[in-house]
């Protein structure tokens, strides 16, 4: 492991004031913006759409500012809109902040061939040009991508090969030492800020995993072990090789994987001849795979580090899924996290009651009824008492208008005493959810071909290389996510037209009952639209 860098107070100090001066002219622009204004007006929402795009311009200049934890703040706040609608973030925000997923401040070649040295001889680079005695042939001055933590740069090797360098930007760590020396110093005001919610927790875990990504060798190990793991997937999933001799806890070089498409390209991915809905197949059961069976979570699979190519082989040409950043995973074996999740995202997607509120409250103690709801607005029946609003925004694909950001505050809080790193579960399964909503993928699908490798996964020694459930599980998921599918499509009508004409609050059950015999009567119909739509080879 990297060693810590002594923090400094009067560095960590003038990027947190800095910041909270762009807060409090943020919190009072919204509080000008909607004074004298009636709430859910015309007027109220241009107001706020305009004072939105200005707290995104003043996130993206602190941001490009102080980079480190505040980029990598802004790339979690760019991933949080996939399945919450207007519920979550901003729109706003997360368009302004997509940009940091790689396109971050970079440093300049001077700067960053102080790093390179930690593993590479390149002479006096870039002040003189390098030649056959230096490690590199060649590498470009300006960065290919730029992230939190690093800059990349396209290189070649004596021999010919192309590389890809990725180089820790050279104070980052001094910062993030100060940051966080100073987070957890401000701890009471940060608390304040936090409307008296105890925040600490999220800067100490943060910290932990900064330390923990800040070693590019523990990097280069994660790597090849979900290439090992993997492994039955290539060449279809593929994972650059990592050449470990040269690289260092600040320097890691990788082979160069070019004529890549970001995963959540839509428009690119179809003009280079790919099939949509084979690319989004491909990165659900990859990650479905990586989190039901072998229980590693990606922690930060956005569109900077997921991509697609072509790939044209015996086959014919398909889609190949290349997965980057392997700096920080997330364990879900601790206190049988994997196996519990397993019966859980079953339970949802069947409607068990008994397992979703066991299961339910040991992840997440007495707010559990929210937890399916983050995991996928359809699995809404999972408890009682269903609101009228929360079905129509399940139709939509959101999350539920009596769902406020205090209930998602005390959420958080209740998972993280569920084991193993269920925060961090739920962050990775957003982004891949975004990627996937970016592609069109259908959620009945995204619920059948997770269903597939939670079933696989229940047992405490899975098989490493998934095999195909057995034809009557392969029916019984069928019936259950055709079911599923029909009475979200077949209530939410009922639910516009009560809201409208009626003052009824909950679902009356005599519909929700009279529904089911109407689901039932269909089942015929049902299994054929499920056979087109929700269950392809892939699933089964």
């Amino acid at each position: 492991m990297a060693a810590q860098s002594m923090p400094d107070m009067m560095l960590g100090m003038g990027r947190s004031m800095v910041t909270m001066t762009q807060f409090n002219e943020q919190k009072q622009d919204y509080l000008d913006s909607a004074k004298d204004l009636e709430e859910g007006s015309e007027e109220y929402q241009k107001a706020m759409e305009a004072c939105h795009k200005r707290g995104a311009s003043r996130c993206v200049q602190v941001a490009n500012m102080h980079r480190g934890i505040y980029v990598k703040a802004a790339q979690f706040i760019a991933s949080l809109r996939g399945g919450t609608g207007d519920r979550g973030i901003p729109r706003a925000y997360t368009d302004a902040l997509a940009i940091f997923t790689d396109h971050a401040p970079h440093k300049s070649a001077a700067e960053i061939a102080e790093v390179l040295k930690d593993a590479m001889n390149l002479g006096a680079w870039p002040n003189e040009v390098l030649t056959k005695d230096h490690t590199l042939s060649f590498i470009e001055n300006e960065p290919i991508a730029s992230a939190s933590l690093a800059q990349v740069h396209r290189a070649i090797l004596q021999n010919g090969e192309k590389v890809a360098i990725k180089a820790q930007y050279p104070e980052l760590a001094k910062e993030v030492a100060s940051d966080f020396f100073v987070f957890k110093t401000m701890g009471a005001q940060i608390q304040q800020m936090s409307a008296g919610y105890d925040v600490m927790w999220i800067v100490e875990d943060l910290e932990k995993n900064l330390i923990r990504e800040l070693d590019f060798r523990l990097e280069a190990h994660n790597a090849e072990t979900t290439k090992k793991q993997l492994s039955h997937l290539h060449p279809q999933v593929y994972i650059p090789h990592i050449y470990m001799e040269l690289s260092s806890n600040r320097v890691l070089t990788m082979e160069l994987c070019e004529n890549m498409i970001k995963a959540n390209d839509a428009a690119g991915l179809a003009a280079a001849g790919l099939d949509l809905v084979e690319c989004a197949e491909l990165i659900c059961s990859t990650f479905a795979e990586m989190i039901f069976l072998h229980g590693r979570v990606h922690a930060d699979p956005h569109a900077g580090n997921i991509y697609l190519r072509v790939l044209e082989d015996e086959q014919g040409r398909r889609p190949q899924l290349v997965i980057l950043d392997h700096g920080l995973y997330y364990d879900l074996s601790e206190n049988d996290v994997r196996i519990n999740f397993c019966h859980y995202w079953e339970a949802c997607c069947k409607k068990d009651r008994r397992i979703m509120s066991a299961t339910g409250e040991h992840f997440a103690g007495a707010l559990h009824r929210f937890l399916p709801l983050i995991l996928s607005p359809w699995f809404i029946f999972g408890g009682p008492g269903i609101a009228l609003k929360e079905l129509r925004s399940a139709a939509k694909g959101q999350l539920p208008e009596t769902i406020g950001m205090r209930d998602v505050a005390d959420f958080i809080q209740a998972t993280r005493q569920g084991g193993a790193n269920l925060i961090g579960l739920l962050h990775s399964l957003g982004y891949t959810r975004g990627l996937l909503e970016a592609l069109g993928y259908p959620e009945e699908r995204r619920l059948a071909c997770m269903l597939k490798y939670a079933c696989l996964g229940q047992s405490k020694s899975p098989a490493t290389e998934p095999r195909r459930l057995s034809w009557l599980k392969r029916g019984s998921n069928c019936l259950h996510l055709t079911l599923l599918q029909l009475q979200i499509t077949t209530l939410a009508p009922f639910a516009k037209l009560l809201l409208k004409f009626t003052s009824l609050e909950e679902f009356p059950m005599g519909l929700t009952f009279l529904s089911g015999i109407g689901v039932a009567s269909s089942l015929v119909l049902g299994a054929a639209l499920a056979q087109r739509s929700i269950w392809d080879s892939r699933s089964s």
